[in-house]
């Protein structure tokens, strides 16, 4: 009788383990019916199609993550380019800034010596003007400098101011007293 005992306690705990998966079975959710646990236990239609399913979306999530990992990866290379572009764009901004700047600063300079030169030159003629002035007698020299047509009054009164004092006093006595007078006033204005 003891002999028997041990094979019934071994079949008594293989029924009771399967009773127990069965109850799992059910309790899981993963057999619903009897016929699903037959099909289970025979093996019905081949059951890792479902297995190969999930592997092929857990492949093509892996892909899909290795693809955001890529995007992500030339997106950081484009920000580093694109910044580093900026970067050369506000160098040779500022570059371009400081030429135009030196540009500006020169075009002064040469229009400030243009305008010296011009004046210079100006001068020099006023000056040979008034030696040729100087020379002439007073009345010829009173009735052209009064032409309005010829000369301009601040030009007069400059090309006065060049004569000699007495040249001057000579040919304002020849000239028409309102014109003289304006003169005066214009060669007094210019000297302030």
């Amino acid at each position: 009788m003891k002999f028997l005992l041990v094979p019934l306690l071994i079949i008594g705990m293989f029924v009771s383990f399967t009773a127990a998966l069965i109850a799992m079975l059910f309790f899981t959710k993963t057999v619903q019916t009897p016929q699903d646990l037959v099909q289970l236990v025979l093996g019905g239609p081949d059951s890792t199609k479902v297995f190969d399913e999930f592997l092929l979306k857990e492949d093509r999530l892996d892909d899909l993550f290795q693809l955001a990992e890529e995007y992500k990866t030339r997106y950081e290379e484009q920000a580093k380019l694109n910044e580093a572009m900026q970067e050369s764009l506000v160098i040779e901004q500022t570059k371009l800034q400081t030429k135009a700047d030196s540009l500006s600063l020169r075009e002064t300079e040469l229009d400030l010596i243009a305008d010296t030169v011009y004046q210079s030159r100006q001068e020099e003629r006023l000056q040979d003007l008034a030696k040729y002035y100087a020379k002439i007698k007073p009345q010829q020299a009173a009735d052209i400098l009064q032409q309005e047509s010829e000369l301009s009054d601040t030009l007069v009164a400059r090309l006065m101011g060049k004569l000699p004092a007495s040249q001057m006093a000579k040919i304002m006595g020849n000239m028409n007293p309102d014109f003289a007078a304006r003169i005066t006033k214009l060669m007094k204005d210019l000297t302030l």
